[in-house]
């Protein structure tokens, strides 16, 4: 009898349907990196973490929708360019927001991004198609030079940074850079160990406690007791059900109540670690524990400046070194990512903005409607000069050693313009000696005239 239970148990764990989740364990964390949780961290498994998802996606949505211009010229007079061809058209069915999408999450989760680069008749770069990066292994050759292996099919092909862009994360060797999910796997397969833990404690489906009764059980009445129990007990709809035991029978716990084991503080702590890792602020993550109303703003230009930025950067640093993207070094062209309008303050920030430039004469009204990408005629192309400011240039203002009488006019003249209002002579006598003048003391009728009073 005992071993017809053993055949019966035998055939209906034979009988059980083998998950993804277990056949990564039986092949000991194959298509992912094994952490001391026992949970394979894979590229799969990692965007399965709302965090990991969320951070992902915030950081992917930032780049891949910002203007994206060419440029040539010196920095302070430098000229717009039609977009190239490898950014309208990148490949047949392929945008430019789709190619920065995959260049991104590659990074983020690979360290390392890539695209071969699809040439016209001409041999000119016409576009780009995006390449997954765990078909590519990376090296460089005696020379220095860096020689891509890509599998292609059941054959490997070595191209070089003539047929494939690279565009590396953070790296040691100057090379390659740092797989994340891998360097990062104990951090996330903790988060994902804690996922896995709380969607069991649900359904009750690991052991934590079972019952005892004083007397023997024969294995029919203790699978009815067990059944019984469970169609009570078991279950979101009976998670809040009473026990209720007879003939002797106690329940007695063996393991740890998710609130013991601080299962909502560990996962809230999880959030914090992938938040970390990806260099975002929490409340990005939507973890609002510590956001507060006062700094909500500067928290959002913090993750433009700290998780956006370093992104956009290594794009264009790899675009633009690369002189078949780029054009020769005569004819210098640059690509560049416009952060400007991730970084606006609130309505109220930006018009005290404009209107302390407009009014201190350094912004043109003009420009700051095109900021506002608003109607911007050309009447509105003109600065602003306060009329109680002076403009004085380099070695305008210098006071002679020996003044007449009509320079010292001009000195009292100016002070008089600077105090914007009506002074008396001896007020403008104390300013034209201040700027150093060395004027004597004069009654008024001299001070008339040196100020060309009749």
């Amino acid at each position: 009898m005992l071993a017809d239970r053993v055949a019966a148990r035998r055939d209906a764990v034979r009988a059980d349907p083998v998950t993804m989740e277990e056949f990564g364990y039986l092949l000991g964390g194959q298509g992912g990196n094994t952490s001391k949780s026992g949970v394979a961290v894979g590229a799969e498994r990692a965007m399965g973490l709302t965090a990991w998802w969320s951070g992902n996606r915030y950081i992917t949505e930032a780049v891949m929708f910002l203007p994206w211009h060419r440029f040539t010229g010196p920095h302070d007079a430098r000229v717009r360019l039609a977009d190239a061809s490898w950014v309208t058209r990148p490949d047949a069915d392929t945008t430019w927001p789709a190619v920065l999408e995959h260049w991104v999450v590659s990074m983020l989760n690979r360290g390392n991004a890539y695209a071969f680069k699809l040439r016209d008749f001409d041999g000119a770069v016409s576009g780009l198609r995006p390449v997954h990066p765990d078909r590519v292994r990376t090296a460089r050759a005696s020379d220095g030079t860096k020689v891509h292996e890509v599998k292609n099919g059941s054959t490997t092909v070595a191209l070089t940074s003539r047929e494939l862009l690279h565009i590396p994360g953070m790296s040691s060797d100057g090379t390659v850079g740092h797989d994340v999910l891998r360097v990062q796997a104990e951090a996330l397969g903790i988060a994902a160990a804690s996922d896995e833990y709380a969607a069991r404690s649900f359904n009750g489906s690991h052991l934590r406690a079972y019952l005892s009764l004083p007397q023997p059980l024969t294995q029919t009445q203790a699978d009815d007791l067990l059944d019984e129990w469970r169609s009570f007990h078991s279950g979101v709809t009976n998670a809040d059900g009473f026990g209720v035991l007879g003939n002797g029978a106690e329940y007695k716990t063996i393991s740890l109540t998710p609130e013991q084991v601080q299962l909502l503080e560990t996962r809230t702590f999880n959030v914090g670690e992938i938040a970390r890792i990806l260099r975002i602020p929490p409340h990005k993550l939507y973890e609002l524990s510590r956001a507060t109303f006062s700094n909500i703003e500067h928290q959002g230009i913090e993750a433009v400046v700290d998780s956006v930025r370093p992104w956009v950067e290594r794009i264009e640093t790899a675009i633009n070194f690369d002189e078949e993207l780029s054009g020769s070094p005569r004819a210098r062209m640059f690509i560049e990512a416009n952060l400007e309008g991730l970084l606006r303050g609130d309505s109220g920030a930006r018009a005290e903005f404009y209107n302390k430039g407009i009014a201190g004469g350094w912004l043109m009204p003009q420009t700051a409607a095109q900021k506002e990408n608003l109607p911007a005629p050309d009447e509105l192309a003109y600065y602003q000069r306060p009329l109680n400011v002076s403009v004085i240039r380099p070695g305008e203002g210098a006071v002679p050693d020996n003044p007449t009488p009509s320079e010292i006019a001009g000195i009292i003249q100016k002070a008089y313009l600077g105090v914007g209002k009506v002074i008396t002579s001896d007020e403008a006598r104390a300013l034209a000696n201040k700027a150093g003048a060395g004027l004597t003391p004069i009654g008024p009728p001299e001070a008339s005239a040196l100020l060309g009073a009749p």
